[in-house]
């Protein structure tokens, strides 16, 4: 699991900047209970991206 360190918004997305990315190969991320498909990004190392406008600032993120 990682933790949220910093966050922004693009349009319809949340880019969540992690303090850690897992080795593990993922379907999807789990945040507060709440399962999110994987949006691709590139370029952002250590970054996810969500559909949602929810700030997650401090919260864990979980792969599955």
């Amino acid at each position: 699991m990682s933790r949220v360190i910093d966050e922004f918004q693009i349009d319809k997305y949340r880019v969540l900047k992690l303090d850690e990315m897992p080795q593990k190969i993922h379907g999807k991320y789990k945040i507060r209970g709440e399962e999110f498909e994987i949006v691709p990004v590139y370029d952002s190392p250590c970054c996810i991206a969500v559909q949602s406008e929810q700030s997650f600032i401090g919260e864990t993120v979980e792969f599955i």
